[in-house]
């Protein structure tokens, strides 16, 4: 689908159209959550309710009249992050005696640009988030899980020594952990980075790998399923530090950070659109050409203060690299 031509603006809605389409390809993840887009208040913030503590049951009450007491609810909200590119100045030149379409190519450059790191930081959004209070806090320990399969060399620039892999077994504990919450079983994914996701094929025998396969969705991102989760893989997750704080996208690894694979259930975690809009200055007399930028208001949060339904699997360390070594010694683990 072509965005633009040399000579007319692109129209916005074609433009969001564009925009929508290509998110819903790169990160196929996200439809696997709340669509809060139109509770957006004022274009920048989403309210979500949270609800107060249930009813007692008393059990053969004597006791009347019965004390009647009001349900405290509270709210957790996210705001909408503002996502802008910088500005690509074409020259007449290069649009008239080029041999390709230049403007069409800088404009799916900016689109590329964009989707990605929206995805990124959704993902970080699924995990830090501000609570009722006001302040931000992450993913509690008790909801975390650590791998536990053979040791493997670290894959990540930065990262030095050695982690434990991905096993199918620490999908069965976060199966586990999200059932003692209750949290439904339908709707449950985990999205594996690549190299977690084959340390997962590689823990497998031959009859579960069987089961994986035929299970597999690939028009939908689905490479399989197990344990409840409809399985996905990204080349980049998340990944923390070795104090177990998410590191926010972009961040350079260091060399005792984890990677993290992340599991949750649909209804636990919400997205939000907002504006999505082209910027195009054509024919300026300036730069003599077009210059063009874009922007796109996006957010997410976990849906739930207690953080239920969302299960970081972050990669562990052997013992004999934490036997006696501090956090610095780990670096040359």
């Amino acid at each position: 689908m072509a965005l633009s031509n040399a000579i007319s603006p692109i129209p916005v809605e074609v433009f969001e159209t564009y925009i929508v389409k290509k998110l819903h390809r790169t990160n196929p993840f996200m439809a696997h959550a709340v669509n809060e887009s139109s509770y957006v208040l004022g274009g920048a913030v989403v309210h979500i309710p949270q609800s107060g503590e249930p009813p007692k049951v008393v059990k053969n009450r004597k006791t009347f009249p019965a004390t009647a007491v009001q349900r405290a609810d509270t709210f957790v909200s996210y705001t909408l992050d503002v996502y802008t590119t910088e500005p690509t100045h074409i020259t007449w030149h290069e649009e008239n005696e080029i041999s390709y379409d230049k403007t069409d190519s800088v404009l799916n450059d900016h689109v590329e640009t964009l989707i990605e790191l929206v995805g990124d930081n959704m993902l970080y959004n699924w995990v830090h988030g501000m609570n009722a209070s006001g302040t931000y806090d992450e993913v509690p320990a008790g909801n975390r899980i650590t791998t536990s399969g053979a040791e493997v060399d670290t894959t990540e620039e930065g990262q030095t020594g050695k982690r434990l892999a991905l096993s199918y077994k620490d999908l069965q504990r976060a199966q586990a952990l999200m059932n003692k919450q209750l949290v439904p079983k339908e709707g449950r994914v985990a999205l594996l980075e690549s190299y977690m996701y084959q340390q997962l094929i590689d823990s497998m025998n031959a009859n579960q790998m069987a089961a994986f396969q035929q299970t597999a969705d690939l028009e939908n991102g689905i490479v399989g399923r197990f344990a409840g989760f409809a399985i996905m893989e990204r080349g980049v997750v998340l990944s923390c530090n070795s104090s177990g704080a998410f590191k926010v996208p972009g961040e350079a690894m260091a060399a005792t950070d984890n990677l993290v694979a992340l599991c949750w259930q649909k209804d636990c975690v919400a997205v939000a659109k907002g504006d999505i809009k082209p910027f195009q200055d054509t024919d300026n007399p300036m730069y003599y050409g077009d210059i063009f930028s874009a922007l796109v208001k996006g957010g997410g949060r976990a849906r739930r203060g207690d953080w239920a339904g969302i299960v970081p699997i972050v990669q562990g360390v052997p013992a004999a690299a934490l036997d006696g070594a501090g956090e610095d010694d780990l670096e040359g683990a």
